[in-house]
This record gives C-alpha cells, structure tokens and sequence, in this order.
C-alpha cells in the first residue's frame, strides 16, 4: 500500500527541505510497522494484558500515521487549516503514547500487574461521554493538555508550539483573519487566499518533527 508523503518543492528553504524529506522517512518507516491483525499466539495467548497493550498500541500507531498522511495530503493541496488540525491531532496522540509507556514502564518494574490492566483499560475505552461515564467511570479521559505538559518536560517547547498550533485551529484571529486575509491598510481593500498560510512550514514540521523523536 502506498503511503501519502510531502511533496517537496525547489522553492523550499533548504533546512525546510531537509526536515520534511526527515519526516517522509520517517512516515514511511511508521507505516511499515503497521501490522494488518494481531493473533492471540505466543506471549500475547500467556497474557491478556500484554495482549490489550499490543492492541491498544497498534491502534495509535495507526492513528499516527493517519493524521501524519492526512497532514502531508492537505500541505500538498495548498490546504493549510486542515494541515494544522491534523498536526495538532498528532502531537496531542504522540504525548498520550509517551505517557502510556512512561507508565507501563513504570508499572512493569513494579510488577504492577493491576495497574498496568486498569491504565490500558482506560486508554482503550477513554472517553468524555457522561452518560457512559455514569456507568463506568474508570474510563474517564485525562485531559489532553496534562499529556502535552509532560511531553513539554521531555521536549522543551512542545507545550508553546501546542498552544500555537491551536491558536491556528480555533476560530481566533490566527484561524481565520491571519490565516487567510491580507489588508491594504492605505485603502481599506482585503485580498483572501487559501495558500497564505503556507508560509507557515515551521509549524508543520515542528509538531510532525515529535513523533520522530518521541
């Protein structure tokens, strides 16, 4: 199967260049880790946990790859919004897989074996939803941010170009106003176009530059 890349234009900078050429590689070396099923066989037929890890894991690799191809498929459509909210996206799941084996890592040395099925529990059956919550209330998600303030820890500046790219997400003035529209303020006129925020690169590769160091 194909996997959808950065087109890389001369016109880019060259550091930028390098840095998206970086990325490609490094999609492409995500994607082939993709496994198409997971069988109840070996260590994983010994242990449900391990099992549920696996699955769990293999499911976010999956997304990760996803919003990486989904980032790359709109920067080369000169569609820059979508680009910023699905580089968003994989920064907020690059920090929730970090923590994840932070604390598997963690519950392992303690032999933990309750926590560590309580912790995967949770993140595969997160959920914000309060009727289902009602119910079962161990599912409760953990706030996107406290994961993205762990990662800043680990990669200082993550949180700021977080903040950033939301800013570029939500519909303040960088999501709209700044994103597409440019004044002449010695006349009043106002030019829109969809590739001004194109300019933009070092946001991109910024927040797809965490999953190749994470």
């Amino acid at each position: 199967m194909s996997v959808h890349l950065f087109n890389i234009s001369p016109d880019v900078a060259l550091a930028d260049a390098e840095a998206l050429a970086s990325i490609n590689h490094e999609i492409v070396g995500l994607a082939a880790q993709r496994r198409s099923k997971i069988e109840v066989a070996g260590h994983l037929a010994r242990s449900k946990i391990a099992w549920k890890i696996e699955t769990f894991a293999e499911a976010v690799l999956y997304r990760i790859v996803a919003l990486a191809e989904g980032t790359a498929l709109s920067w080369n459509e000169a569609m820059p919004l979508p680009a910023f909210l699905c580089t968003r996206a994989l920064v907020e799941t690059v920090a929730l897989l970090v923590d994840f084996r932070m604390r598997v890592s963690t519950l392992l040395d303690a032999s933990d074996l309750k926590g560590l099925d309580e912790l995967t529990m949770n993140r595969i059956f997160s959920s914000r939803d309060e009727e289902w919550l009602k119910q079962s209330p161990e599912f409760k998600t953990v706030n996107v941010l406290t994961h993205i303030e762990k990662l800043d820890k680990l990669l200082p500046g993550a949180l700021n170009h977080y903040n950033r790219l939301s800013e570029r997400c939500h519909p303040n003035s960088l999501g709209h106003h700044q994103m597409f529209t440019t004044t002449d303020y010695s006349n009043g006129t106002v030019t829109y176009d969809n590739r001004k925020a194109m300019r933009d690169v070092p946001a991109i590769i910024a927040g797809l530059d965490a999953f190749g160091r994470c």
